[in-house]
């Protein structure tokens, strides 16, 4: 028997928890980037872990494409700015050791 991961009562959306959701899925990514601006304004990536980068961008490849196939904005927003703060991050690695 195939059982759905739909949910079986109505979603009410545009309620402040969304909002909420929304703001910091779009504010957290945006934390990184003072760690980006080091890391590239030292030239230093030392301590920057490649499998660690990499696997988050990984599990936001997947999260986003499950936000994209739910229509759900604070998901789509918040991985689709974790892979543009997590790339420089995962490419330091090779540019700056």
């Amino acid at each position: 028997m195939r059982h759905s991961f739909q949910p079986k009562h109505k979603i009410i959306r545009n309620s402040k928890l969304d909002d909420l959701a929304l703001v910091v899925g779009v504010v957290q990514p945006l934390t990184t980037i003072p760690q980006i601006v080091l890391i590239y304004t030292s030239r230093d990536a030392s301590g920057v872990s490649f499998f660690m980068w990499t696997a988050y961008n990984v599990a936001s490849i997947i999260l986003l494409m499950y936000g994209l196939r739910h229509k759900l904005p604070p998901i789509i927003w918040a991985q689709a700015l974790w892979l543009v703060v997590q790339t420089p991050m995962m490419l330091s690695v090779f540019v700056f050791r």
